[in-house]
C-alpha cells in the first residue's frame, strides 16, 4: 500500500490545516515546549509534513515525560552521561523534536549492543 500525501494524512488525522495547527499548538506548553516561533502565526505557515511530525513528536512525548528535564535526563541516562551535569545543560538548549530523536537514537543503540551482548553470550 502506498502512503498518503501530507495533505490526505492532515485531512485525516485533523480535518484540515488550521485544526491540525490548533492541535499543535495545544500541545505546546510551557513543560516540553521552547517558544523561539511567533507562536500561532508561525506554526500556521509550516508546511503539512512539518506539522504532522511536530504533532508526532509532542503527542508521544506528552505521552512517555511530563516534562523536558525527564526527557533530558533520559537521553543521559542512555548515553551514560547520568552524572554529567555539563551535559545535561547542553541538552536543554535543544527544541523538543530534537532532543526526541537523540534519545530514539540511544534508546536504539542500548538495544543494539544488549542484543549483541546477548548473541555473545549464548
Amino acid at each position: 500500500m502506498a502512503t498518503q500525501s501530507p495533505l490526505a494524512q492532515v485531512k485525516a488525522l485533523a480535518g484540515s490545516k488550521k485544526d491540525l495547527v490548533e492541535k499543535v499548538s495545544a500541545l505546546t506548553n510551557d513543560k516540553l515546549w521552547i517558544d523561539r516561533t511567533a507562536g500561532a502565526k508561525s506554526l500556521a505557515r509550516l508546511s503539512n509534513l512539518k506539522l504532522l511530525r511536530l504533532h508526532r513528536v509532542f503527542t508521544d512525548a506528552a505521552k512517555r515525560f511530563a516534562t523536558r528535564v525527564e526527557i533530558i535526563d533520559a537521553i543521559a541516562k542512555a548515553e551514560g552521561h547520568a552524572k554529567d551535569g555539563d551535559y545535561k545543560k547542553s541538552l536543554e538548549k535543544h527544541p523538543l523534536p530534537r532532543l526526541i530523536d537523540q534519545l530514539e537514537s540511544a534508546e536504539r543503540r542500548v538495544r543494539r549492543a544488549e542484543k549483541a551482548k546477548a548473541a555473545k553470550a549464548s
